[in-house]
């Protein structure tokens, strides 16, 4: 009975420490709830403000997405009219033009003043839309309208005269194909160092002062200002058709004494009279008539050139070979061709068109084409004989003598490329200096 009752004893004991355990379970839960409870309402405040925010910015964000997109829609919509206006004045305008140009192709038949006044008319009108709009525009320009007016004016005449100028300088290249070679492309061609104002330019002006300054002429000695002049003479950028056509027919004619020949510069010296041929080569007997052209790549000889110096070429052999005597025929003029007694050759540093080929096979004219100005002594070691025996005397480039100055009739004669390798030869220079 006593074990019985202490078990339950122990028992009851065990209940109450349970109860008592979660009693104070039960306090401490409370005590962290009551202290969490705040946290847990700003919690929630700030979960539902948040979710407010997004709401908000989402509601906002879409608002602002409609008005731009609508806002790109019409500037899309402008600039599509914008385009189709300008697209239309443009197909307006184009169809203007292309009338005006048509206008201008039917009158060319009316001759030159005709077609230059109807260029010059409508340019004029191009100048005359200017003029309207400065005038009519929504803050009108009226002076400046008035000066467009006037320059208009003027413009109109001066293009009709530079058409009818044009027209005459083409025309007259066809006739002439060798005036094409003497016209300037850019109007500064050899502008060389300017010498004070004031000196005269007698016929016994030193020409070296144009490649240098007054001081650098002064200062340095003969031998140094010589070069120098040569030097920048040889680099000058700016010389004008005629000098660099002087240079290459000098460099071929240069190529022509190497391999034994003499020669006669006709283009270097006659000039308009040279009747198209440049050089004439001769070794024992045979005669090669050159003509040169040293052009830029990007132009094309053409079969006029050809024709005029098949043409020279027979002048030459009429004068020089036939015998008056007795007529001559072609017949006879292509066997000296054919046999190689007369050879007309074309020397030019660019190349033939297919045309100019195919006539020049036709008219056995030899091509040598695509051949650059390559380097060769300028100075003309020249010796004269006269009343005190023998006179050593060198030439520059831009001498008075050194065109009509042969070199290699007399021994001792050379070309030299340094004013130095001359004047150690013996040589001095030349006391008559200009053209």
């Amino acid at each position: 009975m006593e074990d019985y009752l202490w078990i339950l004893i122990i028992i009851g004991i065990a209940v109450i420490w349970v109860i008592i355990a979660w009693i104070i379970e039960t306090i401490s839960n409370s005590k962290k709830y009551l202290e969490l409870k705040p946290k847990l309402d700003n919690l929630d405040r700030a979960i539902e403000k948040h979710e407010t925010q997004i709401t908000n910015d989402k509601i906002k964000l879409e608002a602002e997405s409609k008005k731009r997109l609508d806002e790109f829609s019409q500037k899309v919509k402008k600039t599509k009219n914008e385009f189709d206006l300008r697209e239309k004045l443009w197909i307006e305008q184009t169809q203007k033009d292309k009338d005006e140009i048509q206008k201008l192709a039917k009158q060319k038949s009316m001759g030159f003043p005709w077609l230059a006044e109807a260029y010059a008319d409508y340019f004029a009108l191009k100048d005359g839309e200017i003029e309207k709009h400065l005038k009519y525009k929504k803050h009108p320009a009226y002076t400046a309208a008035e000066n467009v007016k006037i320059i208009k004016n003027e413009k109109r005449e001066l293009i009709k005269e530079n058409r009818i100028i044009s027209y005459k300088i083409n025309y007259f290249e066809k006739l002439f194909p060798w005036l094409s070679d003497l016209i300037a492309e850019d109007e500064d061609e050899e502008m060389p160092v300017r010498i004070e104002d004031g000196v005269k330019n007698d016929d016994n002006e030193d020409r070296v002062k144009n490649y240098l300054t007054p001081e650098e002429y002064k200062s340095f000695p003969s031998i140094e200002r010589n070069q120098m002049a040569l030097d920048r003479y040889l680099r000058n950028r700016y010389k004008s058709k005629w000098a660099i056509g002087r240079d290459y027919e000098m460099y071929v004619g240069y190529l022509y004494e190497q391999k034994g020949c003499s020669i006669e510069y006709k283009g270097i010296i006659d000039g308009f009279e040279d009747l198209g041929r440049d050089i004439i080569a001769k070794k024992s007997d045979e005669v090669c008539i050159i003509q040169c052209k040293r052009w830029a790549q990007y132009k094309v000889i053409h079969e006029k050139h050809i024709f005029q110096l098949f043409g020279t070429t027979m002048e030459y052999w009429v004068k020089n070979f036939r015998n008056h005597e007795k007529p001559k025929s072609f017949e006879e003029f292509a066997k000296f061709l054919n046999e190689n007694k007369l050879r007309p050759i074309f020397f030019t540093s660019t190349s033939l068109s297919d045309k100019a080929r195919e006539m020049a096979n036709a008219l056995s004219v030899e091509i040598i084409e695509n051949e650059p100005l390559g380097e060769f002594p300028r100075i003309k070691c020249n010796i004269n004989n006269d009343e005190f025996g023998q006179t050593k005397i060198y030439h520059l480039p831009m001498d008075q003598q050194y065109d009509r100055t042969i070199i290699g009739n007399r021994a001792g004669e050379f070309y030299a490329f340094t004013v130095k390798e001359a004047e150690d030869a013996g040589f001095r220079r030349a006391f008559r200096h200009r053209f």
